[in-house]
């Protein structure tokens, strides 16, 4: 097996599940030069490896755009597609970073949110955590702690302690909005950790995470590797910090360490894992053990892992679920000793099968694979038999409730609802309690604190209480409600139309005719799957009678898309013959109420981004503009531009608006520059130009004054200037004929 096909060694670097892949980027590795900036840094950094376990193999992908200059000891988390990227260490002198860079995993490219900046009231740091989490549909990043550079601002509630080699090190806590690009500070409520670095936090879930280990440092920059726990409670405004020593009488618990690894479990049980191995002890001596904490019970359990998998430190763990019961831990990089001498193949790369067989729920070691074995026939077998016990598991515990009545689902709802009201009284009651404490005894502050942490965790009570109600209401549908059995659709030989995508006929399912899009295998190759998944799933849940109507689609094969069948499309129909002013705007009107619906749609809008004569299709109907418009091809726009091999442009270039080569300017702003040149196209009964010049002088030959002024008005090079859809419509209303 080639080398190009492993992972080189490295170490200070970190490794991110996105789906059934991962991603490792950076690392102090050989050859990468310790500098702040230079061309062959730059070269070396702009390439990404990636692993997917079907195939054991990590491929080396190129991205574009500008990456993170912090190389090592850097924080890593994602977020759906994307992955961010926050301070780190450049390699040179005490130069450390607080910048925040995205990197879209579906386009490869970096996108810096944050640049560095000294005078910023964010240290900038390495080797602390960074964890994500939404409030109100909008994602948060919390970086916690690490050491760095000298702070600018010395934060109250925070702790900064300059150590004996000029480095300072911090228990800093960094909010970052992604919708406002702003960042504040939380409150923290409890015992948080002193100053400290090269610890491993993971979430839990939502709202909860674990930390274990690291270095701390006192008021007398007096250092401890700790082996202490905590667990944080994270909301908008606060972290409230548990802290979990070991129990004197309790041997069976790690040493204090620090440069370890660490993952999560969470099998779908109510008892997530947290996975440690390797790192240094106070002696700054390799460690070469595993243990796995039950955060549920407080309990560790050592595992007998080889050293050839533990005796590392500055490395990364990530973990997939196989099944309920078994789980892939995979080891990559790190150094064997405080020389920093890189872990060499074949262990750079080690698969940990870990299996749990009774009742109590402790994992074992099953087997162990090297970088050589994940490259064996044998692995490709185990893996293949893994993921079809996954889903025979997996489908028998969907169709545990399905098999009963849904009498106990609707009971355990009205259960939960009744709850619901007795959380809501109980935090109205813990309101008033606080009103009362704060009026009559105002200088109790302690008493204060204490009443206002009650009221947060019966505010956290209520929405687990909210959220358990949404999730039992739910519980009959599925992710892939939409699928459809293949052997339900026959395809006729009557063609409706082709293009980059596939081919589009009429097809019978279940006696009804159908228009049926055939997808080309580039457009569903195994990287777009899981877009192709959710996309559909999105179009599943659209609902506008100005929008074709989505069927079902397949997932076995080349995917079939099954949408209503109408009878013809704009661009055929203005081929035949000059629409009237009134057919006009009858659908202007429905194309535009259609579109607003998709502007609208929660919780992000979604963008058409190839709105055309083709893809707005037309059904015969008794009023007086003869025909109802319904635009089409709303929910594959995004997987057709993920496909692309020669331009990140999506849609006909005729209708694209100027930013639309630029995919961080895209916005519902460019689907209505493309439904200006729509209008145009319908009102000259000609084809558009093919340039945006061309276009704007085109739009000059409307001598309907109103639609002329609503077209050069959504032309505008500037996509804020643009009329939002909405105000489009009511311009339309207005409109003189």
């Amino acid at each position: 097996m080639t080398s190009t096909n492993q992972l080189k060694g490295r170490a200070f670097h970190c490794t991110v599940s996105v789906g059934d892949s991962l991603y490792v980027w950076g690392g102090a590795q050989d050859g990468l030069p310790g500098v702040h900036d230079s061309v062959e840094k730059r070269r070396i950094t702009s390439n990404i490896r990636h692993f997917t376990p079907s195939t054991g193999q990590w491929i080396t992908r190129g991205t574009t755009g500008t990456p993170p200059l912090g190389v090592r000891a850097y924080c890593c988390t994602a977020i759906n597609d994307q992955l961010y990227y926050f301070g780190g260490y450049c390699g040179h002198g005490d130069c450390y970073h607080n910048s925040i860079t995205q990197l879209d995993t579906v386009s490869l490219q970096w996108r810096e949110l944050e640049p560095t900046d000294a005078t910023r009231r964010v240290m900038r740091r390495g080797g602390g955590g960074m964890i994500s989490f939404e409030h109100d549909g909008v994602h948060h990043l919390l970086m916690i702690g690490g050491m760095g550079s000298k702070p600018a601002v010395q934060l109250p509630h925070y702790k900064y302690i300059e150590l004996s080699d000029g480095n300072w090190r911090t228990n800093e806590h960094s909010m970052y909005n992604q919708s406002s690009r702003k960042w504040n500070n939380p409150s923290i409520i409890g015992q948080c950790i002193p100053p400290a670095s090269s610890f491993v936090i993971e979430m839990i879930n939502n709202t909860r995470a674990v930390l274990f280990g690291g270095v701390e440092t006192d008021d007398d920059a007096k250092d401890t590797r700790t082996n202490n726990i905590y667990i944080l409670e994270i909301s908008i405004s606060t972290v409230f910090w548990q802290y979990i020593k070991k129990p004197e009488a309790i041997d069976q618990w790690p040493v204090g360490r620090w440069f370890h690894a660490g993952a999560i479990i969470i099998t779908g049980s109510d008892c997530p894992m947290l996975v440690i191995s390797g790192g240094l002890d106070k002696n700054a001596d390799t460690l070469h053990d595993c243990w796995i904490f039950n955060i549920t019970q407080y309990s560790w359990i050592k595992l007998a892992v080889p050293h050839s998998v533990n005796k590392r430190r500055s490395h990364s763990l990530s973990v997939f679920i196989m099944s309920p019961h078994c789980v892939w831990m995979i080891t990559a990089g790190g150094s064997v000793d405080k020389r920093l001498t890189l872990v060499t193949n074949p262990n750079i790369v080690m698969l940990t099968e870990l299996v749990t067989t009774n009742s109590k729920g402790e994992w074992t070691v099953s087997d162990t694979l090297d970088t050589n074995g994940m490259n064996y026939e044998e692995y490709k077998k185990k893996y293949q038999q893994q993921l079809q016990t996954r889903r025979r598991i997996w489908l028998e515990e969907y169709q545990k409730p399905r098999k009963g009545d849904t009498a106990n689902i609707e009971q355990t709802v009205q259960a939960l609802m009744k709850s619901l009201e007795e959380k809501k009284r109980e935090a109205q009651v813990y309101h008033q309690q606080l009103e009362q404490k704060e009026r009559e005894e105002a200088e109790k502050d302690q008493e204060i604190r204490r009443y206002r942490y009650q009221l947060q965790e019966k505010d956290r009570e209520l929405r687990q209480s909210q959220e358990a109600v949404r999730r039992y209401q739910q519980q009959a549908l599925t992710d892939d409600h939409w699928v459809i059995n293949k052997d339900e659709v026959t395809l006729t030989e009557e063609e409706l139309g082709r293009g980059s995508y596939g081919v589009v006929t009429v097809g019978i399912f279940r006696g009804l005719r159908v228009a049926v899009k055939s997808l080309h295998t580039l457009i569903i190759s195994n990287y777009n799957r899981g877009l192709f998944s959710r996309e559909m799933s999105i179009s599943s849940r659209v609902r506008h009678p100005n929008l074709v109507q989505f069927i079902g689609a397949t997932k076995v094969g080349n995917p079939l898309i099954l949408t209503e069948l109408m009878s013809t499309s704009l661009y055929k129909k203005l081929q035949e013959t000059q629409l009237t002013n009134e057919q006009i705007l009858s659908i202007a009107q429905d194309v535009a109420l259609g579109l607003n619906y998709l502007h609208l749609f929660k919780p992000q809008p979604i963008i058409h981004r190839d709105v055309s004569s083709p893809n707005v299709l037309l059904k015969p109907c008794t009023g007086a503009a003869g025909y109802e418009a319904k635009v089409a091809d709303y929910g594959t726009a995004k997987l057709q531009q993920g496909t692309s091999t020669g331009t990140v442009m999506p849609g006909n270039p005729a209708y694209a608006a100027p930013e639309a080569p630029i995919p961080d300017y895209h916005s519902p702003a460019m689907d209505v520059y493309s439904y200006s040149v729509l209008l145009m196209e319908m009102t000259l009964c000609s084809p558009p130009e093919m340039t945006t010049g061309e276009r704007e002088v085109q739009s000059g030959s409307v001598s309907w004054s109103d639609m002329k002024s609503l077209i050069q008005r959504g032309l505008n090079a500037n996509p804020r200037a643009r009329p939002t859809m909405a105000q489009v419509i009511e311009s339309l209303k207005r409109m003189k004929i």
